[in-house]
């Protein structure tokens, strides 16, 4: 095994610890089924096709981010009328890749229509909502503190058919944060673009603001933020 895995560790901006190793394709159903990478690291991806094995230990910085993502995007949904499902750290693959294997992002999410699918699907079962979530990429997934092994993680969430990604991350040593939000599905590949897809309305110039707010549990100014920017609209039923 030593022979085969080829260990690479680098340190994001925000502190946190990532690892990635490069296996031959053919081994990693025996790997993935055999070996509990989440005792590795909180954050697994396990990409079949290329035969890319990474994990990561997230710090608080980035801890903390992530749950700013579910603040924001809860509450930004509910103004513009829509329902949201925040899957977290659900792990997300295609439907034939091997068991065990996928990529967790740091926030995930359902946003209108697939969020109102995955809560019919619950209603018959944890098998149904487990079975559309195999068949149904998320609307949105967050990802927070960016590293030189994360050049290929937009391509890998295209692929899967997800839409849209939001990439967090600030300067190493420094404190202002800097959102991009992609479009995963543009024509030519994943490009950043100037409003969210998933929530209309929503300028990316306005997430810095908004996850900073959500991070200093600021939750009034995280509603004043969104009220400015979002027109209401009459909250659906849950």
């Amino acid at each position: 095994m030593s022979e085969t895995l080829s260990r690479h560790r680098c340190v994001g901006p925000m502190g946190s610890e990532f690892w990635r190793t490069a296996v031959p394709p053919e081994i990693v159903p025996a790997l993935a089924e055999r070996i509990d990478w989440n005792r590795m690291g909180r954050r697994v991806m396990i990409d079949a096709a290329g035969g890319i094995i990474a994990w990561m230990n997230p710090s608080g910085p980035n801890a903390t981010f992530s749950d700013a993502a579910d603040e924001t995007v809860k509450r930004a949904a509910r103004m513009l009328g829509l329902r949201v499902r925040a899957m977290r750290d659900t792990p997300w693959k295609r439907p034939d890749d091997p068991k065990n294997t996928g990529v967790e992002s740091d926030a995930s999410f359902y946003v209108g229509a697939n969020a109102g699918g995955w809560l019919a699907a619950l209603d018959e079962g944890d098998a149904a909502a487990e079975a559309f979530e195999a068949a149904m990429p998320p609307d949105l997934v967050v990802e927070v503190e960016v590293t030189h092994f994360d050049g290929d993680k937009p391509g890998r969430y295209a692929a899967l058919g997800v839409p849209e990604m939001w990439r967090v991350d600030r300067r190493s040593g420094g404190r202002e944060v800097e959102v991009e939000i992609l479009d995963l599905q543009a024509p030519g590949g994943p490009r950043p673009v100037a409003e969210s897809l998933a929530l209309p309305g929503f300028d990316a110039a306005l997430l810095p603001k908004a996850f900073d707010h959500a991070r200093r549990l600021r939750y009034e100014a995280l509603e004043e933020l969104l009220e400015a920017a979002l027109a209401p609209n009459p909250v659906c039923g849950e």
